[in-house]
């Protein structure tokens, strides 16, 4: 029988997710002078992620070479893990699908290739809220209440989760400032919400107690000039944000 190495195996609970990350498909998004720009904009970290794996890793290691920021991958399964600063390890709480489910057959394949990669990760309790495409993709359910959704949550964090994640991006549902105020109560939780967010918008989520907002990449996708967007976002919500958020050094 194969022995098991300790590498890898414990999450990267001090890694510090800024306050405002921008997601990127790298089907959309797959030139590093792009990622160069965003640098000089001002941003330190920057998601990436899809539903496929293309040509994530090549995009993350090339992103890493060219600048400084932080690569946080989500990846869309086990051929997407790269050498990213963290990997984000989503288990869909609330989906029918056997491969997203905690120990599903995709999560377990995902979390094992970031363990052989020895690369940091977190695990995040992953909420699917509106009709979007996280919603098809994963084959989510709808929680027919908060009260319910605050159950699971409290499941979660008793199972040792710390990174609590809403995926919104639906037109049709609203964020909850109170739902927001609710999981706030959970202790040494880490709250993540992802939405067509505009600025005003997610300043309010970060006003109501989000840790971190996201903006999906089709935002950017369907923008006239997504660095003219990225430019907004950073100044009205990193502007003085992410002092305390050290670059990494260049991967030489």
């Amino acid at each position: 029988m194969q022995t098991m190495s300790p590498r890898g195996l414990d999450p990267a609970l001090d890694f510090r997710l800024s306050r405002y990350l921008p997601m990127f498909d790298p089907d959309h998004f797959g030139d590093v002078a792009f990622f160069e720009e965003l640098e000089a904009i001002g941003y330190r970290q920057v998601l990436v992620g899809g539903t496929g794996a293309g040509g994530t890793p090549r995009l993350v290691a090339q992103i890493r070479e060219a600048t400084r920021m932080k690569v946080v991958l989500v990846p869309g399964g086990p051929a997407a893990v790269a050498q990213a600063d963290l990997v984000v390890l989503p288990d869909v709480m609330n989906t029918n699908s056997h491969y997203a489910r905690p120990f599903g057959s995709g999560a377990v394949a995902t979390a094992n290739a970031a363990a052989d990669l020895g690369v940091p990760f977190v695990p995040v309790a992953y909420f699917v809220m509106g009709d979007s495409t996280a919603a098809w993709y994963y084959d989510a359910f709808r929680l027919p209440s908060d009260k319910v959704l605050l159950g699971y949550a409290r499941y979660a964090r008793m199972l040792g989760y710390r990174y609590l994640a809403l995926d919104y991006e639906d037109p049709a549902r609203d964020v909850s400032p109170r739902l927001i105020a609710a999981l706030r109560s959970l202790p040494d939780l880490h709250l993540v919400v992802s939405d067509e967010f505009t600025p005003a918008r997610a300043r309010e989520a970060l006003a109501a107690g989000a840790d971190t907002v996201i903006t999906p990449s089709n935002v950017y996708e369907e923008a006239a000039d997504p660095l003219e967007l990225a430019a907004r976002m950073h100044q009205a919500l990193l502007a003085d944000a992410d002092v305390d958020v050290v670059p990494r050094a260049r991967v030489a």
